[in-house]
């Protein structure tokens, strides 16, 4: 896992160090692969997210773009360590909404948490109470509000970095020469132009001899053609005992507002197979509150 501290990587600099096959013809990156749809991802099909082994000039471009709109071009990641959010989140259990005060923790470039403050729910196992989710580095814990604690699948965890605020974990990956960045074209998200890029993670060989966890490392970002920021991103999500049936997990970020010159989604919601599963909508945010490893473990 990459640590510390993220290096802003400009297009100047992503040019000169990597090399990049284009369409010699046009001056246009060709792009190989097929677009997909949701429908086919949530479907299972096994083919649903291919990625080639390329790093797209056109893609990485798109993506410095959005990184310097989010944090503005003067400040650089290297400003930026963590954040504390404060709002109001709603789940969507059983037919029911379920409402509370929640605050986020992100952490660059893979920590997460969120901390639930949740009312008594028939749709809500332990409820009344505090429900915790976080993620440490690939893994996965969930706290319930009767204290329980739950080990989440590693093959549902590995792939999620800071779910709520997306740019850490994509800086890291376009500084990390080993993933695989694939333009896949313009496309529409509810009525809105947007530019469609995957990305591929590649774990250590010693990690990962045969590329099974690297395969469940792959996302889709969806690129606001107009503002650049990140409207979405999708991948896959499995039931807890097997990855090998799939279903489309989509993280959707609006009412982008400037927080200290960086554009912070204020409403995020996260969907699995289609299905809202949560909402929230952020209040207050703050920077470099000086968070640690600690803030991550659940006991």
């Amino acid at each position: 896992m990459l640590r510390s501290r993220i290096v802003l990587v400009t297009l100047s600099l992503t040019i000169s160090v990597w090399g990049f096959a284009q369409d010699q013809s046009t001056g246009e990156t060709a792009s190989a692969l097929p677009d997909p749809s949701v429908a086919s991802v949530a479907a299972g099909d096994p083919n649903a997210m291919p990625v080639a082994a390329t790093r797209d000039l056109q893609a990485i471009s798109l993506l410095a773009q959005s990184i310097n709109v989010a944090v503005g071009h003067a400040q650089g990641w290297g400003a930026i360590q963590d954040f504390v959010a404060t709002g109001t989140i709603t789940y969507f259990w059983a037919g029911e909404a379920v409402p509370g005060p929640a605050t986020l923790r992100g952490r660059a470039p893979d920590q997460f948490r969120l901390d639930a403050d949740l009312p008594d729910s028939a749709a809500c196992v332990g409820c009344p109470g505090t429900r915790s989710y976080v993620i440490n580095h690939g893994w996965g814990v969930l706290k319930g509000p009767d204290r329980t604690l739950a080990r989440l699948p590693f093959h549902n965890t590995v792939n999620i970095g800071i779910l709520s605020f997306p740019y850490p974990t994509i800086a890291a990956l376009v500084a990390d020469p080993s993933t695989f960045i694939n333009y896949l074209g313009a496309a529409s998200l509810n009525g809105r132009p947007v530019y469609r890029i995957r990305m591929q993670r590649r774990l250590a060989a010693t990690t990962d001899p045969d590329g099974a966890l690297s395969s469940l490392c792959t996302t889709d970002y969806f690129v606001d053609a107009q503002s650049s920021l990140i409207l979405r991103t999708l991948d896959l999500t499995h039931p807890d005992e097997t990855p090998l049936r799939s279903y489309a997990h989509e993280v959707e970020f609006d009412g982008y507002s400037s927080v200290n010159g960086i554009q912070f989604p204020r409403v995020v919601r996260e969907k699995v197979d289609g299905q809202t599963i949560w909402e929230v909508q952020l209040s207050t945010i703050s920077f470099n509150v000086g968070l640690t490893d600690a803030d991550f473990v659940l006991q």
